[in-house]
């Protein structure tokens, strides 16, 4: 079986999982829970199964993890090839590889003494400092690279095709792709990859994260990734990692508007342009969201409403019929604008004339729409007629009750009778000024001087 080689992309660091230990007097960055690759996985139509997988992925151990897939004249080769090392090695390795049900989980380690030497080492620094810190949520992909043999076989696992099966799987390094997918992606080509032997193999590049994709096969496919996925992260979990996921650096400005289970639309703004709304897809894979594909602009349409009376009883309607049935009209299954209609056809029909049963039915008919159209407007009405009265009483009372305690000479009868200029008369003088601050209120000594008045 022909060697092969394969650069599996996944999404392996993101801020929640990202802390910092000392090894030999060094501080060292590590992240938790990378997921290089999961049991019978189909990808660019291959199976990778889990018999295989578990035969191979303890050859993920401390193996090293350099900025990018590593080449030496145009052509991919191993991590550990001296040249590799020096060009892309930044000090991280992957240590703690072990399965967690299907998924092969690993902790990633970064020597921050090592990677402050090279440029891309620097990068990466910042990079998680910068996600430490929340100026920078974007997640940073890595990329496993990896030798197998292809055994030409079809069949299907979790409801996606496959025509050749993996065997033989040798992981020979993870890369960190600090700019998106990096080399080797399907859209870029295949490469060429030679190992320590000189053998060459084809580079094939694929997607965990777009493999896993179960909203590609079927309707059944789409709740279960609903389920599984999204159940984990509640909906302001999903918004607000969405909404990070869409932050930029330059000086548009975007925000989520509306969220569904696989895409979501978020509109963009920038310095004298017109907002734009896009719709971006998106995955979610261990509690975290990753953008599918580019945005595509959309335009917003009215949505249409329409009224539902949830069985309740419309006595205008009832009339309607009625009066339609008195005149021969069939009613039965006719909605409510054509019961509309056909009434107001009749009633063309019967202006001028006609016979005064059917009239007074027609007459009853126009008395009770007119009445059920004007009776949000009456009930509004009645409610703030309801409220200035309650509001006049309380101001009366409040009147009064100033009037009893100033003048508590008068009887409370006599109280009782004022209203009108009478009331409001007295109790002007029952008004008295009030200091910009109560509180600053003169005692002992101090009295004399808060309370001093001006020399005559």
């Amino acid at each position: 079986m022909k060697l092969s080689s394969i650069h599996v992309k996944s999404l392996a660091i993101n801020a929640s999982n990202i802390s910092t230990t000392t090894i030999n007097g060094q501080e060292h960055y590590v992240i938790r829970g990378a997921v290089p690759i999961v049991d019978d996985i189909v990808m660019n139509g291959g199976l990778y199964p889990a018999e295989e997988i578990n035969n191979s992925y303890q050859t993920m151990e401390r193996k090293l993890m350099p900025i990018g897939h590593p080449m030496v004249n145009g052509k991919y080769v191993s991590a550990n090839d001296p040249q590799a090392v020096n060009d892309y090695y930044a000090g991280a390795w992957a240590q703690n590889v072990s399965k967690a049900n299907d998924k092969v989980v690993m902790d990633v380690y970064v020597n921050k003494a090592v990677a402050d030497t090279k440029p891309d080492g620097k990068r990466l620094i910042q990079r998680l400092d910068d996600m430490i810190s929340g100026n920078n949520a974007d997640p940073i992909h890595v990329s496993t690279g990896l030798l197998l043999n292809k055994e030409q076989k079809a069949g299907e696992s979790k409801q996606k095709k496959y025509s050749w099966v993996a065997h033989n799987m040798q992981f020979d390094h993870i890369a960190i792709l600090l700019d998106g997918p990096g080399a080797g992606t399907p859209e870029e080509g295949v490469g060429m990859f030679v190992n320590a032997d000189g053998q060459e193999a084809d580079v094939e590049a694929t997607s965990l994260i777009d493999a896993a994709n179960s909203m590609k096969d079927g309707w059944w496919n789409k709740v279960k990734f609903f389920i599984s996925n999204a159940s984990e992260m509640s909906f302001d979990d999903i918004y607000q990692a969405l909404r990070m996921s869409i932050k930029q650096d330059d000086k548009k400005w975007r925000y989520v508007v509306s969220v569904w289970p696989d895409h979501f639309v978020y509109e963009e703004d920038g310095e004298n342009a017109k907002p734009k709304l896009f719709d971006q897809k998106y995955l979610i894979s261990d509690k975290v969201v990753t953008l599918v594909g580019d945005p595509v602009e959309v335009v917003r349409k009215p949505t249409e409403y329409e009224v539902k009376t949830n069985g309740e009883t419309n006595p205008m309607k009832e009339k309607m019929i009625a009066a339609l049935n008195a005149a021969g009209v069939k009613t039965e299954g006719l909605t409510d604008d054509q019961v509309w209609d056909a009434y107001n056809q009749q009633m063309q029909k019967k202006e001028g004339g006609g016979d005064p049963g059917q009239a007074q039915i027609n007459s009853d008919a126009i008395t009770a729409a007119v009445n059920l159209a004007l009776k949000p407007l009456t009930d509004e009405i009645s409610t703030l007629k309801s409220q200035l009265q309650a509001n006049a009483e309380s101001e009366l009372k409040t009147k009064r009750d100033a009037v009893k305690a100033k003048f508590s000479f008068m009887t409370e009868a006599a109280v009782n009778s004022l209203s009108g200029d009478a009331l409001n008369d007295l109790y002007s003088q029952c008004q008295t000024s009030t200091g910009l601050n109560p509180a600053f209120q003169g005692n002992g000594a101090q009295s004399e001087i808060l309370n001093m008045e001006a020399p005559e």
